[in-house]
């Protein structure tokens, strides 16, 4: 596996100018990260010729984009084609992060229609295609939705390009039906899953650090092992001031629940 982070972590930080996205990933290099998400909305000063050039300057680094999109939304169409154009630019193994209809979730919490699963697998279906033909993968997380719904719109579309962002951290916290991520993940093909997100919880709220909680982080990096998992582990704790300060600290826990280093970074 590869232990990577998101400049999501780093949002507070990058807003207020306390850090740019180079020293994030100069930072990444420093401690053993080896990829780096950079997530839509922040990078923001970075067009595509300067994404470029900063990843020609990292090769050692594994980058990775997410998107903020909703496959509902017609007018969305072209904006993930571009998205998944830059993220076939950025390595060799390129993935891409996408959201089903978060609008839906977040502002009625309630789950799909089978019209509306029927709408995000059409809207997927040409993503995927033209994914298939840069070999992008994409992966659609499950934030709000129930790990069931996701699998019903991966299988409707049936492509080896589409698979799951797998994010534990938001079925024990905002999906609207609270699951066991350890049966979630059970529920998942190998090549299924594309990209893992880490976040720890406590009694449903989300952490700024990777730690003890909700999640049993050392049973869940073991399971993933098993299962024959070598892609990355995005750290994602929730972002806040000093988030250099927090990666370390997350790093630090992951390594000490294995009482030396972590055997699978």
């Amino acid at each position: 596996m590869q232990l990577g982070i998101t400049t999501k972590v780093f949002e507070r930080d990058l807003e207020d100018g306390s850090i740019t996205l180079r020293e994030i990933v100069e930072f990444s290099r420093q401690n053993g990260i080896q990829a780096v998400e950079l997530r839509e909305g922040c990078v923001d000063g970075y067009d595509e010729e300067r994404l470029r050039k900063l990843v020609r300057e990292y090769k050692d680094i594994a980058f990775t984009y997410a998107t903020n999109n909703n496959c509902l939304d017609e007018e969305d169409e072209e904006r993930v084609k571009r998205a998944i154009d830059l993220a076939y630019l950025l390595t060799d193994r390129p993935v891409l992060r996408l959201l089903a209809a978060g609008g839906i979730i977040k502002k009625e919490r309630r789950r799909y229609t089978s019209i509306e699963k029927d709408g995000i697998a059409e809207k997927l279906n040409i993503y995927a295609s033209y994914a298939s033909r840069k070999g992008v993968a994409l992966g659609l997380e499950n934030a709000r939705e129930p790990m069931e719904d996701i699998k019903e719109i991966i299988d409707k579309v049936n492509s080896l390009s589409l698979g799951v962002t797998f994010d534990p951290g938001n079925l024990t916290s905002i999906s609207i039906e609270r699951e066991d991520p350890f049966q979630a993940l059970r529920t998942l093909k190998l090549s299924q899953i594309k990209i893992v997100h880490l976040k720890q919880t406590i009694e449903g709220e989300p952490q700024n650090t990777i730690c003890d909680g909700d999640i049993d982080v050392k049973r869940l990096l073991d399971e993933l092992n098993a299962k024959g998992y070598t892609g990355i582990v995005c750290l994602e704790p929730r972002s806040g001031k000093n988030s250099e300060s927090a990666i370390k600290r997350s790093i630090e826990y992951i390594n000490d629940i294995y009482e030396d280093s972590c055997p699978y970074f």
